[in-house]
């Protein structure tokens, strides 16, 4: 059972649609078009690819995976994190930024979410169905709990400062800037522990960047959703 494809493909999806279900739940004033929605998760599923080109170039340029910590922490952070994070901003930016339904800053981190998500979902049924010895299951299971609330995360974590970036436009490239930067570096981080070979005990520290990243991203989805229930819901009693 455990290594049937189909039970494996569900397996690889369920985490994904479980937390775009959640950040649409969460969007409870001004719900975005599914449509949209959807759009914004095949795009993020398409970013995989620019993602893959920019990492083979630096590896090309020779910034691999190193023993050499000061090396490694290049890869994590600008070969992994950066390319990656890069790759879901531009994706987010050409389709989901533009549309008239992104009306609030809250929408920009049920966007970015969707996107992120979508580039997880590939990414997880690669890593699932490519497992050494066939445990697709295990790996599977763990990165049900690790590497796509990982995604996610720093997908609210950027979405949260081009969702400011899009309604405050004297600060729009400050705040796309620290979008992408944030995200890279808590995806950089959250690779580095696993990644570096020195210090095998250093790997719980994944962890804890994990467990940091999830409570930054409730505590953006909080204040957005501040935002949004004075621009909607207030409003809209007041015209009634």
């Amino acid at each position: 059972m455990f290594s049937n494809p189909y039970v494996l493909f569900a397996l690889s999806i369920a985490p994904a649609l479980y937390l775009a279900i959640l950040i649409y739940g969460k969007d409870k004033y001004d719900p975005e078009p599914k449509r949209i929605l959807f759009m914004a998760f095949l795009w993020g599923c398409f970013s995989v690819l620019p993602a893959l080109a920019l990492e083979s170039a630096w590896i090309g340029l020779g910034f691999g995976p190193s023993y050499n910590v000061i090396w490694m922490m290049v890869h994590a952070f600008i070969v992994v994190g950066l390319s990656e994070e890069l790759s879901k901003f531009v994706m987010l930016r050409v389709h989901a930024y533009r549309q008239p339904a992104f009306n609030e800053p809250f929408d920009g981190i049920v966007y970015a979410s969707f996107v992120a998500l979508g580039f997880a979902t590939v990414e997880n049924i690669a890593y699932v169905f490519n497992a050494e010895d066939g445990n697709g299951f295990g790996v599977a299971f763990t990165r049900m709990f690790t590497a796509v609330p990982a995604h996610f995360s720093f997908g609210v974590i950027m979405g949260y400062y081009v969702g400011m970036a899009k309604f405050l436009p004297e600060r729009k490239f400050e705040m796309m800037f620290k979008g992408v930067l944030f995200a890279s570096l808590w995806h950089g981080a959250y690779d580095f522990f696993i990644m570096q070979q020195n210090i095998p005990g250093l790997g719980i520290i994944t962890v804890i960047v994990l467990w940091r990243a999830i409570q930054m991203s409730r505590k953006s989805i909080k204040k957005m959703q501040h935002d949004s229930m004075f621009r909607f819901h207030f409003r809209n009693d007041g015209e009634n």
